[in-house]
């Protein structure tokens, strides 16, 4: 058009091609007066003509990395492909990058033109790069694979934003449970941890509290076969004494240290004798010893007894093992026994207050078997 404008005048190639008649833009003004016509019509597509020579009346391009990056690249080697995609929540980018290589004719025009910052270029140098920018919004993405009538693509915009809030929100409300889902978690599990704590407390004070009560009644009380109350019955019971002969004398004669190490270790002795046949160990009474048969658990009136007599006979032997013992060890006149066993029935359970209670045995029965045990010769049951 500004051709057949200016008829019969010369037509001239420059970069300022407004202000003269008939002329036409040089190819670098060409491309920039392209890209501003391009990005006009197409708002998702830019293309831009840049060079870092740019004239010197002209404003100096700002490049960025990307396209820095790309005429360093190109300018080593021009026949590369160079393209960048970028996507994100909203949209995809994609920049395209084409180098402007230099011809004859451009060569000649810098290499002599007065506004040219640069004169000594030569045929294929790279002067600048054409790139081209395509970004795609995600909605009208959606909208072109759905292919929907464009007189549509308003009103999808608006219900997609609606559904992106509606996306959103649910993100946050599935972030606030799941957050809250684990706190629940750590409070558990802090629970969980106070739990096990008091449960090895627990377990470490009930055998703490084992060793002052009878194995069979611990066992009763926390099986939950027995309650912790004042409670009695009436049962035909095994009842044995024993006692250590002329203990008093022996307190005198020996020091408290040595009488309490002997003292424990047959009170051990025993215990463990009455425990494998079946004796619930009632009470230690200085010297004494009260262990009975039937209660808590019982094998039958003839069978505890038996197993009362096989006990008293088995209690005579270890202590002349230990006798033997103490001796060897320089203790001269070591413990000697005596013991009574009688069978019928007593009352037996808890005794006591309603803030300290006993589990023992009363009755005439039980008077019988200690004043037996009382006359008892040394070393036999009576």
């Amino acid at each position: 058009m500004r051709i057949l404008a200016n008829p019969g005048g010369a037509t001239r190639v420059v970069h300022n091609y407004e202000s003269v008649a008939g002329a036409i833009p040089i190819p670098a003004t060409l491309s920039l007066e392209l890209g501003r016509v391009i990005g006009a019509q197409q708002e998702n597509i830019t293309y831009r003509f840049v060079s870092d020579f740019p004239f010197q009346n002209r404003a100096p391009h700002q490049l960025d990395k990307f396209q820095k990056d790309a005429l360093d690249a190109l300018r080593r080697d021009p026949e590369q492909k160079i393209v960048e995609t970028a996507t994100s929540l909203f949209s995809d980018k994609v920049r395209l990058v084409a180098p402007v290589v230099m011809g004859p004719a451009c060569v000649s025009c810098h290499n002599s033109h007065p506004e040219s910052p640069k004169t000594d270029w030569k045929v294929g140098d790279i002067r600048g790069i054409q790139e081209v920018i395509i970004a795609q919004p995600i909605a009208a993405n959606i909208v072109s694979r759905l292919c929907l009538p464009e007189n549509d693509l308003l009103r999808f915009h608006i219900s997609f934003k609606f559904l992106l809030a509606y996306f959103l929100i649910a993100a946050g409300c599935g972030l606030s449970f799941l957050s809250l889902q684990r706190r629940q978690a750590r409070r558990i599990k802090g629970m969980n941890r106070e739990l096990e704590s008091t449960n090895d407390f627990l377990a470490s004070l009930s055998i703490k509290i084992s060793r002052y009560i009878p194995p069979q009644v611990y066992k009763s009380i926390f099986s939950g076969q027995k309650d912790v109350t004042i409670h009695t019955e009436r049962k035909k019971l095994t009842i044995f004494f024993s006692d250590i002969q002329n203990f008093t004398v022996t307190t005198e004669r020996l020091q408290p240290e040595l009488l309490t190490q002997l003292l424990n270790e047959y009170f051990t002795e025993m215990s463990a004798i009455a425990h494998e046949h079946g004796g619930t160990v009632d009470k230690f009474i200085g010297d004494a010893m009260l262990i009975f048969f039937g209660d808590p658990e019982t094998k039958g009136d003839r069978a505890d007894a038996q197993a009362c007599l096989r006990m008293a006979w088995r209690m005579q032997q270890r202590l002349t093992e230990l006798n033997a013992k103490w001796r060897a060890s320089g203790i001269e006149q070591p413990f000697r026994s005596r013991m009574g066993i009688n069978s019928g029935y007593c009352n037996v359970g808890n005794f006591g207050s309603s803030d300290r209670m006993d589990y023992t045995i009363i009755g005439a029965e039980a008077n019988l078997a200690a004043r037996l045990q009382s006359i008892a010769e040394p070393g036999r049951a009576s």
